[in-house]
C-alpha cells in the first residue's frame, strides 16, 4: 500500500519557503498521508496537518506575513550580550516564542491526535544526546514538541518537557527522511531549504568554522538518508530550494516574496517531475567551482 510523505526541513525564517511549496503541493492534487517537520518544517507541518487544504495554506501564509522580529527574537545587541555575561541558556528569552506559537497554533487543536493527518515533530534531547520523534502517541500535546523543534539552538532557550531539555531537531536531522520512512513513507516531497554547503575558498572565524563543521556533518547525513530511501525502493521528490540563503536570521520582511519563490520551485519540479534524483532544485557546486582532491585524498560516497 502506497503512502506519500511531506517531509519538511528545518530553515529558520526561511520557513517561509516551504509555505509556497506546500501550496503548490495542494493546488497540484498532491496529499500526505503524513507529514514530518524539523523546525521551521515542524511549525509548517502542523498546520499542514491540522487544514491540509488550499484555504488552510493561506491561512499559514497570513501567519508568516505578519510575524515580526520581536514576536519571536525581542531584544537587540545589548541584551543579548547581558544574557551571555548573567549564563543565560540562549541569546533571547524564549518567552516570547512560546507565546507567539501557544496563541498560534490551529485553534482547538492540542494534541497529535486531534489533528487530519499524522504529524511527526523532530527534537534533540541534550541530556541523553537522543534525537526524540514526537506524534506517534495521540495524547501528546502539541505545543512543547512543536516549540523545541524550532528552537534555533544558542539563539533560543532549550526547552523543559517531562524530564528532557529539547531543542532544535536540526541539531541532529535538519531533513527528517529517515523519520518518514520508519513510519511506513513509500513516495517523499522532500523539501530541502538547506542551502549548498560546499566552498570555493577556505572558511575563517571560529563561528564560521563551528557552523561549516555542523553544515558539513548534516549535510553527509542527508545523502545517506536519500541514498536509502532510494536503496529501499522508495519514490523520493528532492526539491531542494536555496532562495534567499543570504536572509539574515533576524529578518523578516520577506516573508511574501519567500511564499511566491518556494511556490515557483515547486511548481517547476511538479511540471516536470525527477523522482530518486538528488538536488533537483539546487545548484550543483561541484559543476560550479570544480577542484581537485588532496593528494592521497578520496571521498567516502561520490556525490550525486
Amino acid at each position: 500500500m502506497s503512502k506519500t510523505a511531506f517531509v519538511l526541513s528545518g530553515g529558520a525564517n526561511r520557513g517561509a519557503l516551504e509555505i509556497g511549496a506546500l501550496q503548490s503541493l495542494v493546488a497540484h492534487g498532491i496529499h500526505a498521508d503524513l507529514v514530518v517537520g524539523t523546525s521551521a518544517g515542524a511549525l509548517n507541518g502542523v498546520y499542514y496537518a491540522a487544514d491540509p487544504t488550499a484555504q488552510g495554506m493561506q491561512n499559514l501564509a497570513q501567519i508568516w506575513i505578519n510575524t515580526k522580529r520581536e514576536d519571536i527574537f525581542p531584544g537587540n545587541t545589548l541584551t543579548m550580550a547581558l544574557r551571555v555575561l548573567f549564563g543565560q541558556d540562549s541569546l533571547v528569552d524564549g518567552g516570547a516564542f512560546l507565546n507567539y506559537l501557544h496563541h498560534r497554533l490551529p485553534p482547538g487543536i492540542t494534541t497529535f491526535g486531534q489533528l487530519l493527518v499524522p504529524f511527526y515533530a523532530v527534537t534533540a534531547d541534550l541530556i541523553t544526546a537522543t534525537t526524540l520523534i514526537f506524534g506517534d502517541e495521540p495524547d501528546t500535546p502539541l505545543l512543547e514538541p512543536v516549540l523545541a523543534s524550532a528552537s534555533f539552538p544558542i539563539v533560543l532557550p532549550p526547552v523543559l518537557y517531562d524530564g528532557a531539555q529539547l531543542t532544535d531537531g536540526g541539531v541532529t536531522a535538519v531533513v527528517p527522511i529517515e523519520v518518514a520512512l520508519q513510519r511506513g513513507a513509500t513516495e517523499l516531497y522532500v523539501v530541502d531549504l538547506e542551502p549548498v554547503v560546499a566552498r570555493s575558498e577556505p572558511v575563517h572565524g571560529v563561528l564560521p568554522i563551528a557552523l561549516q563543521t555542523l553544515n558539513t556533518s548534516l549535510r553527509e547525513q542527508l545523502y545517506d538518508d536519500l541514498r536509502d530511501a532510494m536503496t529501499a525502493g522508495a519514490t523520493v521528490h528532492h526539491v531542494n530550494i536555496t532562495a534567499f540563503a543570504d536572509l539574515e536570521l533576524f529578518d523578516f520582511t520577506k516573508m511574501a516574496e519567500m511564499i511566491e519563490a518556494g511556490r515557483i520551485a515547486m511548481d517547476t519540479y511538479l511540471d516536470a517531475p525527477r523522482p530518486n534524483t538528488l538536488w533537483a532544485l539546487g545548484p550543483r557546486v561541484q559543476a560550479q567551482t570544480p577542484r581537485r582532491l588532496p593528494k592521497g585524498a578520496r571521498p567516502l560516497k561520490p556525490r550525486p
